[in-house]
Protein backbone atom coordinates (compact mmCIF):
# COMPACT_ATOMS: atom_id res chain seq x y z
CA UNK A 1 0.00 0.00 0.00
CA UNK A 2 1.26 3.38 -0.98
CA UNK A 3 2.26 5.57 1.47
CA UNK A 4 1.54 9.45 0.92
CA UNK A 5 4.61 11.35 1.98
CA UNK A 6 3.26 14.08 4.28
CA UNK A 7 2.77 17.84 3.34
CA UNK A 8 3.11 21.25 4.74
CA UNK A 9 5.60 22.32 7.47
CA UNK A 10 6.82 19.46 10.21
CA UNK A 11 5.89 20.21 13.66
CA UNK A 12 9.77 20.75 14.90
CA UNK A 13 9.93 23.88 11.59
CA UNK A 14 6.44 24.67 12.93
CA UNK A 15 7.46 24.57 16.50
CA UNK A 16 10.93 27.25 15.60
CA UNK A 17 8.90 29.46 13.70
CA UNK A 18 6.40 29.91 16.36
CA UNK A 19 9.17 30.63 19.03
CA UNK A 20 11.10 32.79 16.87
CA UNK A 21 7.42 35.17 16.00
CA UNK A 22 6.85 35.32 20.33
CA UNK A 23 10.48 36.65 20.29
CA UNK A 24 10.21 38.90 18.08
CA UNK A 25 6.88 40.18 19.39
CA UNK A 26 8.57 40.05 23.17
CA UNK A 27 11.20 42.41 21.61
CA UNK A 28 8.48 45.33 20.31
CA UNK A 29 6.70 45.38 23.41
CA UNK A 30 9.68 45.85 25.11
CA UNK A 31 10.59 48.81 22.93
CA UNK A 32 13.58 47.35 22.18
CA UNK A 33 15.03 45.85 18.74
CA UNK A 34 13.07 46.51 15.89
CA UNK A 35 13.73 49.06 12.85
CA UNK A 36 13.06 52.01 15.21
CA UNK A 37 15.22 51.72 17.93
CA UNK A 38 15.62 50.96 21.42
CA UNK A 39 14.46 53.72 24.15
CA UNK A 40 17.57 55.60 25.69
CA UNK A 41 18.32 53.98 29.00
CA UNK A 42 16.78 55.44 31.77
CA UNK A 43 18.90 58.28 33.50
CA UNK A 44 20.37 58.41 37.23
CA UNK A 45 21.06 61.86 37.64
CA UNK A 46 19.48 64.80 35.47
CA UNK A 47 21.06 66.08 31.88
CA UNK A 48 24.64 67.39 31.64
CA UNK A 49 22.69 69.74 29.18
CA UNK A 50 21.04 72.76 30.89
CA UNK A 51 18.04 73.57 28.36
CA UNK A 52 17.36 77.05 27.19
CA UNK A 53 15.82 79.29 24.77
CA UNK A 54 16.84 80.57 21.69
CA UNK A 55 15.74 84.46 20.96
CA UNK A 56 13.29 83.42 17.85
CA UNK A 57 11.88 80.95 20.49
CA UNK A 58 13.01 77.33 20.03
CA UNK A 59 14.07 74.82 22.60
CA UNK A 60 17.37 73.59 22.81
CA UNK A 61 17.96 70.65 25.12
CA UNK A 62 19.45 66.89 25.14
CA UNK A 63 16.54 65.03 24.65
CA UNK A 64 17.75 61.63 23.65
CA UNK A 65 20.46 61.62 26.10
CA UNK A 66 23.56 61.15 23.78
CA UNK A 67 25.80 64.49 25.00
CA UNK A 68 24.77 66.36 22.15
CA UNK A 69 22.88 69.41 21.65
CA UNK A 70 19.11 69.06 20.06
CA UNK A 71 16.79 71.59 18.62
CA UNK A 72 13.28 71.99 18.96
CA UNK A 73 11.13 73.86 16.61
CA UNK A 74 7.28 74.35 16.11
CA UNK A 75 6.54 77.04 13.42
CA UNK A 76 2.76 76.21 14.08
CA UNK A 77 2.70 76.86 17.83
CA UNK A 78 0.47 74.34 18.58
CA UNK A 79 2.33 71.06 17.75
CA UNK A 80 1.41 70.33 14.54
CA UNK A 81 4.63 71.32 13.01
CA UNK A 82 7.22 70.33 15.93
CA UNK A 83 10.59 68.75 14.15
CA UNK A 84 13.49 67.89 16.47
CA UNK A 85 17.12 68.34 14.78
CA UNK A 86 19.41 65.99 16.94
CA UNK A 87 22.80 66.78 17.41
CA UNK A 88 23.17 70.34 16.10
CA UNK A 89 26.52 70.81 14.58
CA UNK A 90 27.75 67.78 14.74
CA UNK A 91 28.58 64.78 12.39
CA UNK A 92 25.41 62.75 13.40
CA UNK A 93 22.98 66.01 12.82
CA UNK A 94 19.63 64.88 11.52
CA UNK A 95 16.19 66.18 11.75
CA UNK A 96 13.04 64.62 12.70
CA UNK A 97 9.17 65.62 12.12
CA UNK A 98 6.78 65.27 14.27
CA UNK A 99 5.26 62.15 12.54
CA UNK A 100 8.94 60.83 13.05
CA UNK A 101 8.64 61.12 16.81
CA UNK A 102 5.36 59.33 16.37
CA UNK A 103 6.67 55.90 16.50
CA UNK A 104 4.84 52.93 15.13
CA UNK A 105 1.02 54.63 14.77
CA UNK A 106 2.28 57.76 12.86
CA UNK A 107 1.53 56.08 9.56
CA UNK A 108 -1.72 54.63 10.34
CA UNK A 109 -3.20 58.70 11.33
CA UNK A 110 -4.36 61.26 9.73
CA UNK A 111 -2.79 63.95 12.04
CA UNK A 112 -0.40 63.95 14.59
CA UNK A 113 0.79 67.04 16.97
CA UNK A 114 3.28 67.11 19.80
CA UNK A 115 5.54 69.46 21.80
CA UNK A 116 8.13 69.15 24.39
CA UNK A 117 9.18 70.35 27.93
CA UNK A 118 10.15 69.53 31.01
CA UNK A 119 6.54 68.60 32.95
CA UNK A 120 7.72 66.82 36.13
CA UNK A 121 11.09 69.18 36.55
CA UNK A 122 13.32 65.78 36.83
CA UNK A 123 16.20 67.53 34.21
CA UNK A 124 15.01 65.45 31.35
CA UNK A 125 12.57 66.77 28.06
CA UNK A 126 9.37 64.54 27.96
CA UNK A 127 7.36 64.22 24.86
CA UNK A 128 3.73 64.47 24.30
CA UNK A 129 2.31 62.80 21.22
CA UNK A 130 -1.48 62.98 19.89
CA UNK A 131 -2.26 61.32 16.68
CA UNK A 132 -5.46 60.17 15.47
CA UNK A 133 -8.25 61.00 12.73
CA UNK A 134 -9.76 64.49 12.09
CA UNK A 135 -12.80 65.51 13.76
CA UNK A 136 -15.94 64.81 11.25
CA UNK A 137 -19.84 65.53 12.55
CA UNK A 138 -21.52 66.28 15.44
CA UNK A 139 -19.59 63.73 17.87
CA UNK A 140 -15.90 64.06 19.43
CA UNK A 141 -13.92 61.52 17.96
CA UNK A 142 -10.80 60.49 20.51
CA UNK A 143 -7.33 60.44 19.41
CA UNK A 144 -5.98 57.00 18.70
CA UNK A 145 -2.82 58.36 20.37
CA UNK A 146 -2.57 60.73 23.76
CA UNK A 147 0.82 59.90 25.32
CA UNK A 148 3.09 61.57 27.59
CA UNK A 149 6.64 60.03 27.24
CA UNK A 150 8.85 60.85 30.17
CA UNK A 151 12.35 61.55 28.88
CA UNK A 152 14.72 60.90 27.29
CA UNK A 153 13.63 60.12 24.48
CA UNK A 154 14.63 58.35 21.18
CA UNK A 155 15.03 59.99 17.92
CA UNK A 156 11.75 58.25 16.96
CA UNK A 157 9.94 58.99 20.08
CA UNK A 158 10.83 56.09 22.55
CA UNK A 159 10.86 56.25 26.10
CA UNK A 160 11.15 53.94 28.98
CA UNK A 161 8.17 55.72 30.64
CA UNK A 162 4.89 56.42 29.17
CA UNK A 163 1.86 58.03 30.93
CA UNK A 164 -1.38 57.58 28.63
CA UNK A 165 -3.37 60.68 28.50
CA UNK A 166 -7.00 61.22 28.78
CA UNK A 167 -7.18 64.21 26.49
CA UNK A 168 -10.27 63.87 24.44
CA UNK A 169 -11.13 64.82 21.41
CA UNK A 170 -7.74 66.73 20.95
CA UNK A 171 -5.31 67.99 17.77
CA UNK A 172 -4.18 71.16 19.32
CA UNK A 173 -1.55 71.37 22.04
CA UNK A 174 1.25 73.55 23.38
CA UNK A 175 2.95 74.39 26.39
CA UNK A 176 2.08 76.71 28.71
CA UNK A 177 1.92 78.68 31.91
CA UNK A 178 -0.88 78.71 33.91
CA UNK A 179 -0.37 78.70 37.92
CA UNK A 180 3.04 80.65 37.55
CA UNK A 181 5.15 77.76 39.37
CA UNK A 182 8.04 75.77 37.78
CA UNK A 183 6.23 72.97 36.05
CA UNK A 184 5.61 73.87 32.34
CA UNK A 185 1.43 72.63 31.87
CA UNK A 186 -0.25 71.45 28.83
CA UNK A 187 -3.04 73.46 27.14
CA UNK A 188 -5.20 71.62 24.15
CA UNK A 189 -8.37 73.01 22.00
CA UNK A 190 -11.05 70.29 22.61
CA UNK A 191 -13.69 69.71 20.75
CA UNK A 192 -16.89 68.80 23.05
CA UNK A 193 -19.16 68.15 20.19
CA UNK A 194 -22.56 70.05 18.33
CA UNK A 195 -19.79 72.14 16.39
CA UNK A 196 -18.50 73.98 19.92
CA UNK A 197 -14.91 73.77 21.25
CA UNK A 198 -13.38 74.36 24.61
CA UNK A 199 -9.33 74.76 25.83
CA UNK A 200 -8.42 72.72 28.98
CA UNK A 201 -5.29 73.13 30.53
CA UNK A 202 -3.48 69.95 32.40
CA UNK A 203 -0.84 70.98 34.86
CA UNK A 204 2.75 69.88 35.46
CA UNK A 205 3.63 67.50 37.97
CA UNK A 206 6.27 66.28 39.80
CA UNK A 207 4.82 62.71 40.58
CA UNK A 208 3.14 61.92 36.84
CA UNK A 209 4.64 64.62 34.64
CA UNK A 210 0.72 66.28 34.09
CA UNK A 211 -1.97 66.18 36.03
CA UNK A 212 -5.18 64.83 34.64
CA UNK A 213 -7.34 67.32 36.52
CA UNK A 214 -8.38 70.06 34.22
CA UNK A 215 -12.00 71.25 35.95
CA UNK A 216 -10.23 74.66 37.45
CA UNK A 217 -8.59 75.55 34.12
CA UNK A 218 -11.58 75.14 31.32
CA UNK A 219 -12.91 77.41 29.22
CA UNK A 220 -15.37 77.75 26.51
CA UNK A 221 -14.58 79.07 23.15
CA UNK A 222 -17.46 81.35 22.08
CA UNK A 223 -16.83 80.86 18.79
CA UNK A 224 -17.99 77.62 16.80
CA UNK A 225 -16.16 75.69 14.35
CA UNK A 226 -12.50 74.70 14.12
CA UNK A 227 -10.39 77.92 14.50
CA UNK A 228 -8.04 77.95 17.20
CA UNK A 229 -6.30 80.71 18.53
CA UNK A 230 -2.51 81.08 17.64
CA UNK A 231 -1.12 80.78 19.77
CA UNK A 232 -3.31 79.45 22.47
CA UNK A 233 -4.11 80.28 25.50
CA UNK A 234 -0.65 81.16 27.95
CA UNK A 235 1.27 79.04 25.88
CA UNK A 236 5.32 79.78 24.96
CA UNK A 237 8.36 78.25 27.05
CA UNK A 238 9.10 81.79 28.55
CA UNK A 239 8.64 80.95 31.89
CA UNK A 240 10.45 77.88 31.98
CA UNK A 241 13.48 78.45 30.19
CA UNK A 242 16.49 80.42 30.45
CA UNK A 243 17.53 82.48 27.26
CA UNK A 244 20.57 80.76 25.17
CA UNK A 245 22.91 83.89 25.43
CA UNK A 246 24.67 84.33 23.24
CA UNK A 247 26.45 80.77 21.33
CA UNK A 248 26.46 80.41 17.96
CA UNK A 249 24.95 77.29 17.60
CA UNK A 250 21.73 78.42 19.74
CA UNK A 251 20.94 81.48 17.88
Amino acid sequence: MPVRAPSGTSRPRRLARTAFLLAGGLSLLAGGEDCLGAPPPRPTAPSAVTACQTRSGDLIADVNNDGLLDRITDPSHRGALLAITFGIGSARETTVRVRGLADRTAGRQEYVSAVVADFDRDGWSDLVVVAGEEQGGDDPVQPRVAELRLGPFSDTGRSRRTVPLDLRATKDIAVADYNHDRYPDLTAYTYSGDGTYEIQARLGDPHTGLSPDTRTYTTDVQATGYDPPSPLPHAGLTPFYPPCGTQARAR
